[in-house]
Order: C-alpha cells, then sequence, then structure tokens
C-alpha cells in the first residue's frame, strides 16, 4: 500500500492528527481544531505543496526560489527558515509522532507515513482503486463529494509566477478529474435506468464547466428519458447560452442533433426485451458444422441484450454498423 493511500485510510477510519483541505478555500485542523497559527499565506503555500508533491524530497533553495523568486538567494533562504518555523509550530510537528516533515540541512519532504489525511490524496486514491463495478462506482461517489470547490480556491501568491501556475495546473487537473468521474458515474446510473441520481451528477458537471457540450447532452437525455421533454428542449436553450457567453459558438451538431430528436419525440429509449427472443439463422455452410450446445447463460444483462437486438434489427433494415463485445472475469474493474 503506497503512503498516499496510507492517508486515506487514516481519515477513514478515525480522526486525524492532522487533516487537510486543499478543496475550496485551504483549511487545515489539528485534532479537529482549526489550525490558525499560520502566520502568512506563505506558509500556507509551503504545506500545500508539500503535501501534494510528497512523492520525493525538495531542496531548500528550490523552495526558497519557488516562494520568494525575486528576492536574493540568502534572504529567500531566510525567508523559508522563518516560515518553515512558524509552520512546524502551527501543526504540531514538533510532538507529532511520526513527525508531519522530514527536514534536513538540505531537503524537507512530507511524511506520507504521518498521521495526516488530505482531501486531494483521498481523492485520488478513490478514483484510482480497485475493485468490482459496484466498489467503483460508490468510490466514485465519495471522491467526487471530497470535491467541495476548485483546488485551492481564491488562494493566491501573487509575487510568484512558479507558484500560481503550479497551483493552475493542479486545478485543472482536479477538475478534469471530477468531471470525468461524474460523467461516468452519471452513465452508470443511466444504464441502471435510475435517472435521478444520474442527473445528479449531470447537473453538477454543467455547475462545474457551463460551457462543457457533454454535460448538457447528458442532462438534455436523461431529463427527455425521465419523461421531462420540455425541461430538455429548455436545457438546449440554456446550453446555447452558455457556449455564448462562455466562448461565442454556438452548440456542436451532436447536441444539435440530440436536440431535434428530443423534440421530435424521437429519442431512442431503452426498453428490457425479455420476450420473445429474436430468432437466430446461422449460414448454411456453419450450421453443417455447427454443434448442439446449450445456449450462454447471461446474468442481469438484459439492458445489454437489448442493446444488441436493437442494433440487429436496424442493421437487416440495411443500417449496419460495428458492435464490439468484450467479456472479462469477476472483479475485473469495468466502467460504465
Amino acid at each position: 500500500m503506497s503512503g498516499r493511500t496510507g492517508w486515506y485510510a487514516a481519515g477513514g477510519s478515525r480522526m486525524p492528527h492532522l487533516s487537510l483541505s486543499l478543496f475550496g478555500p485551504f483549511q487545515a485542523t489539528l485534532d479537529g481544531e482549526v489550525v490558525t497559527g499560520l502566520k502568512s499565506d506563505k506558509a500556507r503555500a509551503l504545506l500545500a505543496y508539500l503535501v501534494v508533491e510528497a512523492e520525493r524530497p525538495h531542496r531548500r533553495e528550490k523552495l526558497a526560489g519557488l516562494l520568494w523568486p525575486e528576492w536574493p538567494e540568502q534572504a529567500a533562504r531566510g525567508n523559508l527558515r522563518r516560515v518553515l518555523s512558524n509552520l512546524r509550530l502551527a501543526i504540531g510537528d514538533h510532538k507529532a509522532t511520526p513527525p508531519f516533515l522530514h527536514i534536513s540541512r538540505q531537503m524537507i519532504q512530507f511524511n506520507s507515513a504521518s498521521d495526516a489525511w488530505v482531501d486531494v490524496i483521498a481523492f485520488t486514491d478513490l478514483l484510482e482503486a480497485k475493485g468490482d463495478l459496484q466498489q467503483l462506482i460508490s468510490q466514485m461517489e465519495e471522491a467526487v463529494s471530497l470535491y467541495r470547490g476548485d483546488f485551492l480556491e481564491e488562494f493566491s501568491i501573487p509575487d510568484s509566477a512558479a507558484f500560481e501556475e503550479w497551483a493552475l495546473l493542479n486545478r485543472e487537473r482536479f477538475r478534469r478529474l471530477v468531471m470525468a468521474a461524474l460523467h461516468r458515474l452519471a452513465r452508470c446510473y443511466e444504464q441502471r435506468s435510475d435517472y435521478e441520481s444520474a442527473l445528479r451528477h449531470a447537473w453538477r458537471q454543467v455547475e462545474l464547466e457551463p460551457w462543457q457540450e457533454e454535460a448538457h447532452q447528458q442532462v438534455m437525455r436523461l431529463l427527455a428519458l425521465s419523461g421531462q421533454r420540455g425541461a430538455a428542449l429548455a436545457q438546449y436553450e440554456a446550453c446555447r447560452r452558455a457556449l455564448a457567453e462562455e466562448l461565442g459558438v454556438e452548440p456542436g451538431t451532436e447536441t444539435t442533433e440530440l436536440f431535434e430528436r428530443i423534440r421530435d419525440d424521437e429519442l431512442e429509449i431503452p426498453t428490457l426485451i425479455r420476450e420473445p427472443r429474436p430468432i437466430f439463422h446461422l449460414p448454411g455452410f456453419l450450421e453443417e458444422e455447427a454443434e448442439e450446445v446449450e445456449p450462454p447463460v447471461f446474468v442481469a444483462r438484459e439492458r445489454e441484450l437489448a442493446r444488441l437486438y436493437t442494433f440487429l434489427e436496424q442493421a437487416l433494415r440495411g443500417h449496419g454498423r460495428i458492435v464490439f463485445i468484450t467479456g472479462g472475469q469477476a472483479g475485473e474493474r469495468q466502467l460504465c
């Protein structure tokens, strides 16, 4: 188990000694009490950087240059010593067992084995965890619940362009991860016909990124499937306004075609087909060599079979397509 995963385990089983929230406004708590001893944003920035980049130690001169790029090297290193001293005192590093920080004359590194829980680390660990489909859904649900805002929201170090760039890159990375997780969750619940849960995750995508057309498409389709045709059509207009305001463009072809199918009541609504089953005829040269075998047993695959039957009927009407069917052993990671 990696050190990063250990941080999540500590947070999941009991209250950790140190808890850091970097999604949304910066917040640190020690034994459940808000840490108030950090005297500057440079101290908060140093802690956030060390936590996220905990996989390797960092040279003192690099950290000093990151936070005080315009200062002479000696003065910047002096600033780092003072901020580091304040940080250690504020989080109780001297009393923690094991300590939160590995410190030498040359290097500083956050201790992944310490009794700390960090929301961004728990978030990524949950999304990378293994398990069956239901476990993956539960883990994604827990991960997206941790995303209470953008990474280091409204936090800035104006005199450090390098830190600002680092924060922006991580902000975008975590935003992509949560958007992908929300999209997958919505798709999983849609396949289960749980449109209420699916819409909850689709709506959150729209809230996070109003210019994301795929999110609007999910909302439109889910509203239509749940019988809210008028709301689905209205969502297309909301999408048009958002794209015009944010990007100055019109919806793409796929979004417009979805709108037209909903408007014309031509949206394909998946149905569970049980009986009668279509009759499949093998070509003659295969029938001669085919042996009689027991038909395969499919468990909880009615929706998938229904889609295959729909594709077959379309092919028989001259609208052919290629369909890939893949299988895996139980317990393999399969996303919706």
